[in-house]
């Protein structure tokens, strides 16, 4: 078992707790504790803030790694505030054309 797992190991889609820890995603990704909280800084991932501790809902990272699948390895390299203004620069495109053409 990989040192990054503490231990934590899910076998289904059913084991998987509702709201997910840094840990436990570390765990169900096998990925660093670091390189999820490198995630949980991406604009749209959804993260959860209770107190100082972030979550997450488990199908709601389901449905954020597919749409994201192609441009994770993007995201982890990236400097994240440059990924920011890159989202926001697309959302702002999207939204003058939507305008535009009425969509």
């Amino acid at each position: 078992m990989d040192k990054r797992q503490d231990g934590i190991e899910y076998h289904s889609y059913d084991e998987v707790p509702l709201m997910l820890s840094a840990k436990e995603i570390a765990a169900l990704l096998r990925i660093s504790t670091a390189t999820v909280y490198c995630i949980f800084s991406a604009i749209d991932f959804p993260t959860i803030t209770i107190g100082s501790r972030k979550l997450v809902r488990k199908e709601n990272l389901f449905v954020w790694l597919e749409k994201h699948e192609n441009d994770i390895p993007y995201l982890m390299n990236a400097n994240v505030a440059d990924r920011r203004k890159e989202i926001m620069e697309n959302d702002s495109k999207q939204k003058g054309w939507q305008k535009m053409y009425g969509k």
